[in-house]
């Protein structure tokens, strides 16, 4: 099979990803469900990286790790909005959402993942209040 497809664009992601060749040999859609495969849900619920199905996971590594949550898990901000939610375990472990982004989230929410990254990078917390710090006022 020699089909040029981009698949990522999401017209012929739908496309390929419902070619029966291509659901073969992922071994997806094996039971013949009878409708089409389709591009993940918009906003926070994906099925796609599910909430759940990546906390638990972790929650079990900090519990393996003998590490204590000592963030509790509550929301971070970015320009004065609620820009997901993070919770930490110990100095080693975190975990953060943004909000609206499902698993796309350079896509879906640039300006958040930007700050979520760089604040990553650099080694600091999430802000946890709505009061801007002294960086995002340069």
């Amino acid at each position: 099979m020699n089909l040029r497809v981009d698949v990522f664009m999401s017209y012929e992601r739908c496309f390929y990803f419902n070619l029966p060749d291509v659901q073969k040999a992922l071994h997806a859609n094996r039971t013949n469900l009878p409708y089409s495969w389709s591009m993940c849900s918009d906003g926070g619920q994906d099925s796609v990286l599910p909430l759940l199905g990546s906390r638990t996971p972790l929650q079990e590594l900090a519990h393996d790790l003998y590490l204590k949550i000592t963030v509790p898990y509550e929301p971070w901000f970015h320009k004065g909005q609620v820009g997901g939610w993070a919770t930490e375990y110990g100095n080693l472990l975190a975990f953060a959402t943004v909000r609206g982004a499902a698993h796309m989230v350079p896509f879906a929410q640039l300006s958040s993942a930007l700050h979520l990254f760089s604040l990553f990078v650099r080694g600091w917390r999430l802000p946890n209040t709505t009061h801007p710090s002294i960086d995002e006022c340069k």
